[in-house]
């Protein structure tokens, strides 16, 4: 009786491991390829001044917003367009007031944010290291850089640094990692050691 009891914990600690870590539900099955997304976003930048001459021609305070609201709706586009597809979903792509751009399923259909739908990446500029970055809810986060832009795309790049300030936000402070590191660094050393 002594081994049973002695066993059965154990036995159910390794069940629930196994469970765990091998069932179809794993979290990385549903994981984005940010690689893809980041190419997708490159492209949407060099091809937005060529692809909206009509903003060139506004005020450049309302050129700000109209452009940075038309870009975060050529990314909506360019996403859903992907092949493979990014997602099972239908992507959509709001402005965020840091200049951040929040990528989710918007499955009451009225193109805001709200809470309870799925967020699936945040892309941000790091204009100080020419780079754009994505990360994901689970923490992974990677980056592609980007140079030489035309006017209105320099001017689009520009408004969004400019808003990233105005906020304290920092991109430039994110290196990139998997969700597996960001999942270890959350979690931390592990040591239970004296002294830290």
């Amino acid at each position: 009786m002594n081994n049973l009891i002695r066993y059965v914990p154990i036995a159910l600690i390794a069940g629930y491991f196994l469970y765990a870590n091998f069932s179809g539900s794993s979290s990385t099955d549903d994981e984005l390829d940010l690689k893809q997304v980041l190419d997708i976003t490159v492209e949407t930048i060099y091809a937005f001044e060529e692809n909206n001459p009509q903003l060139a021609a506004t005020d450049e305070g309302e050129n700000g917003d109209a452009a940075f609201i038309k870009f975060s709706e050529d990314l909506a586009t360019n996403y859903n367009a992907a092949t493979p597809a990014i997602y099972k979903e239908r992507i959509t792509v709001a402005p965020q007031q840091d200049a951040s751009l929040i990528a989710f399923v918007d499955v009451d259909a009225n193109g805001n944010y709200d809470s309870g739908e799925e967020a699936l990446y945040m892309i941000e500029v790091d204009g100080e290291n020419s780079r754009v970055i994505a990360t994901s809810p689970n923490g992974a986060v990677g980056d592609s850089h980007f140079s030489g832009a035309g006017l209105l795309t320099g001017m689009l790049i520009g408004s969004m640094l400019s808003r990233q300030r105005a906020s304290g936000a920092n991109p430039a402070s994110k290196k990139t990692q998997t969700s597996k590191q960001a999942a270890r660094s959350r979690a931390g050393s592990g040591s239970h050691s004296r002294g830290k």
